[in-house]
Protein backbone atom coordinates (compact mmCIF):
# COMPACT_ATOMS: atom_id res chain seq x y z
CA UNK A 1 0.00 0.00 0.00
CA UNK A 2 1.47 3.63 -0.97
CA UNK A 3 0.70 6.35 1.53
CA UNK A 4 1.20 10.00 1.15
CA UNK A 5 1.72 11.98 4.50
CA UNK A 6 -0.09 15.29 4.99
CA UNK A 7 -0.04 15.57 8.47
CA UNK A 8 0.78 13.34 11.99
CA UNK A 9 -1.07 12.69 15.06
CA UNK A 10 0.28 14.63 17.75
CA UNK A 11 1.38 11.64 19.83
CA UNK A 12 5.14 10.40 18.97
CA UNK A 13 7.14 8.23 21.45
CA UNK A 14 10.36 5.86 20.47
CA UNK A 15 11.56 2.55 21.84
CA UNK A 16 15.06 1.34 22.01
CA UNK A 17 16.83 4.76 20.65
CA UNK A 18 20.28 3.29 21.71
CA UNK A 19 19.96 0.14 19.19
CA UNK A 20 19.40 0.75 15.51
CA UNK A 21 18.32 -2.48 14.90
CA UNK A 22 15.60 -2.68 17.47
CA UNK A 23 14.91 1.38 17.06
CA UNK A 24 11.15 2.31 16.01
CA UNK A 25 9.03 5.61 16.29
CA UNK A 26 5.50 5.27 16.73
CA UNK A 27 2.68 8.20 16.08
CA UNK A 28 -0.77 8.30 16.42
CA UNK A 29 -3.57 10.54 17.72
CA UNK A 30 -3.68 12.35 20.82
CA UNK A 31 -4.97 15.07 22.79
CA UNK A 32 -3.01 18.09 25.00
CA UNK A 33 -3.75 18.08 28.66
CA UNK A 34 -1.62 20.47 30.45
CA UNK A 35 2.44 19.62 29.66
CA UNK A 36 1.70 16.17 27.74
CA UNK A 37 -0.11 14.46 24.89
CA UNK A 38 -1.98 11.89 26.31
CA UNK A 39 -4.17 8.95 23.72
CA UNK A 40 -7.49 9.08 24.66
CA UNK A 41 -8.57 6.66 21.86
CA UNK A 42 -11.90 5.84 21.14
CA UNK A 43 -10.36 4.11 18.05
CA UNK A 44 -6.77 2.57 18.88
CA UNK A 45 -4.19 3.01 16.30
CA UNK A 46 -0.46 2.89 15.64
CA UNK A 47 1.78 3.81 12.80
CA UNK A 48 5.36 2.43 13.03
CA UNK A 49 8.58 3.68 11.72
CA UNK A 50 11.84 1.05 12.07
CA UNK A 51 15.16 2.90 12.70
CA UNK A 52 16.43 0.52 9.97
CA UNK A 53 14.21 1.84 7.56
CA UNK A 54 15.25 4.97 4.79
CA UNK A 55 13.16 7.82 5.96
CA UNK A 56 15.96 8.38 8.18
CA UNK A 57 13.98 12.27 8.88
CA UNK A 58 13.83 14.23 11.94
CA UNK A 59 12.03 16.03 13.00
CA UNK A 60 8.87 14.42 11.74
CA UNK A 61 7.67 17.78 9.64
CA UNK A 62 10.42 16.50 7.24
CA UNK A 63 8.61 13.88 6.36
CA UNK A 64 5.15 15.50 5.66
CA UNK A 65 4.32 15.37 1.81
CA UNK A 66 6.68 12.61 1.70
CA UNK A 67 5.16 9.02 0.20
CA UNK A 68 5.83 5.65 1.59
CA UNK A 69 5.35 2.06 0.72
CA UNK A 70 3.46 0.62 3.92
CA UNK A 71 2.50 -2.78 4.95
CA UNK A 72 -1.19 -3.26 4.88
CA UNK A 73 -3.62 -2.03 7.18
CA UNK A 74 -4.06 -4.65 10.16
CA UNK A 75 -5.45 -5.02 14.00
CA UNK A 76 -3.45 -6.16 16.38
CA UNK A 77 -3.31 -5.91 20.34
CA UNK A 78 -6.45 -3.72 20.45
CA UNK A 79 -6.02 -1.74 17.27
CA UNK A 80 -4.87 -0.65 13.88
CA UNK A 81 -1.32 -1.23 12.92
CA UNK A 82 0.01 0.07 10.05
CA UNK A 83 4.06 -0.09 9.16
CA UNK A 84 6.36 2.45 7.02
CA UNK A 85 8.51 0.37 5.33
CA UNK A 86 10.59 2.51 3.35
CA UNK A 87 10.02 6.28 1.55
CA UNK A 88 9.50 6.02 -2.02
CA UNK A 89 9.21 8.90 -4.89
CA UNK A 90 6.73 11.38 -4.68
CA UNK A 91 5.84 10.71 -8.32
CA UNK A 92 4.44 7.37 -7.69
CA UNK A 93 0.51 7.83 -6.92
CA UNK A 94 -0.22 7.56 -3.93
CA UNK A 95 -3.37 4.63 -2.60
CA UNK A 96 -4.17 6.90 0.65
CA UNK A 97 -3.53 10.02 2.19
CA UNK A 98 -2.70 10.46 6.28
CA UNK A 99 -4.62 13.12 7.21
CA UNK A 100 -4.97 14.05 10.84
CA UNK A 101 -7.83 16.54 11.77
CA UNK A 102 -8.98 18.41 14.91
CA UNK A 103 -12.15 19.33 16.05
CA UNK A 104 -10.52 22.96 16.89
CA UNK A 105 -9.95 23.55 13.02
CA UNK A 106 -11.95 20.87 10.92
CA UNK A 107 -15.15 20.28 13.47
CA UNK A 108 -16.16 17.64 15.55
CA UNK A 109 -16.32 14.26 13.59
CA UNK A 110 -19.11 11.64 14.52
CA UNK A 111 -17.95 8.41 14.58
CA UNK A 112 -20.58 6.47 14.89
CA UNK A 113 -22.04 7.53 11.65
CA UNK A 114 -21.44 5.80 8.67
CA UNK A 115 -22.06 8.94 6.46
CA UNK A 116 -19.29 10.80 7.76
CA UNK A 117 -17.15 9.63 5.51
CA UNK A 118 -16.22 8.15 1.91
CA UNK A 119 -16.75 4.64 1.75
CA UNK A 120 -13.16 3.81 1.50
CA UNK A 121 -11.33 6.13 3.65
CA UNK A 122 -10.03 4.78 7.39
CA UNK A 123 -10.58 6.03 10.68
CA UNK A 124 -7.10 4.76 11.83
CA UNK A 125 -6.91 6.00 15.31
CA UNK A 126 -9.31 8.59 16.92
CA UNK A 127 -8.60 10.53 20.71
CA UNK A 128 -11.28 12.50 22.20
CA UNK A 129 -11.57 13.98 26.12
CA UNK A 130 -15.31 15.51 26.17
CA UNK A 131 -15.73 17.92 23.33
CA UNK A 132 -11.93 18.20 21.74
CA UNK A 133 -11.01 15.26 18.82
CA UNK A 134 -7.94 14.43 17.40
CA UNK A 135 -8.45 12.08 14.24
CA UNK A 136 -6.21 10.51 12.20
CA UNK A 137 -7.75 9.40 8.82
CA UNK A 138 -6.28 7.29 6.12
CA UNK A 139 -8.19 9.00 2.80
CA UNK A 140 -8.31 8.23 -0.49
CA UNK A 141 -7.64 10.68 -3.41
CA UNK A 142 -10.99 12.48 -4.16
CA UNK A 143 -12.20 11.34 -0.52
CA UNK A 144 -14.36 13.46 2.02
CA UNK A 145 -15.66 13.82 5.43
CA UNK A 146 -18.71 15.41 7.54
CA UNK A 147 -17.87 17.35 10.45
CA UNK A 148 -19.51 19.39 12.20
CA UNK A 149 -18.34 22.43 10.23
CA UNK A 150 -18.91 21.11 7.06
CA UNK A 151 -18.28 18.72 4.02
CA UNK A 152 -14.14 18.47 3.31
CA UNK A 153 -13.22 17.05 0.69
CA UNK A 154 -9.57 16.01 -0.53
CA UNK A 155 -8.64 17.87 -3.96
CA UNK A 156 -5.29 18.07 -5.69
CA UNK A 157 -4.22 21.22 -5.40
CA UNK A 158 -4.00 23.43 -8.83
CA UNK A 159 -0.87 25.23 -7.75
CA UNK A 160 1.28 22.22 -6.67
CA UNK A 161 1.06 18.52 -6.73
CA UNK A 162 0.46 18.06 -3.01
CA UNK A 163 -3.56 17.12 -2.40
CA UNK A 164 -4.69 19.92 0.17
CA UNK A 165 -8.04 19.49 2.03
CA UNK A 166 -11.06 21.88 1.24
CA UNK A 167 -14.38 22.63 2.66
CA UNK A 168 -16.67 22.17 0.11
CA UNK A 169 -20.04 22.84 1.81
CA UNK A 170 -19.93 24.96 4.91
CA UNK A 171 -22.92 23.54 7.39
CA UNK A 172 -25.84 26.45 7.40
CA UNK A 173 -25.60 28.51 10.51
CA UNK A 174 -28.33 27.51 12.71
CA UNK A 175 -30.48 30.03 14.32
CA UNK A 176 -29.24 29.95 17.91
CA UNK A 177 -25.80 30.89 16.18
CA UNK A 178 -26.64 33.72 14.02
CA UNK A 179 -26.14 36.84 15.02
Amino acid sequence: MRVAVLSFGSNWWARSESQLTRFARYNSSGIQCASKVRRHWIVAGVVRFNGVSNFRSWPPQRLLGSSFRCSELSFAYGGNRLLFVEKIPDSVPADFHLLTITSDLFGSLDLYSRTCRSASSVVFAASQLRARQEIMLLLEPGGWFQTSSGLWQLRQAESSRRPEVVLVRPRPLTSAHAL
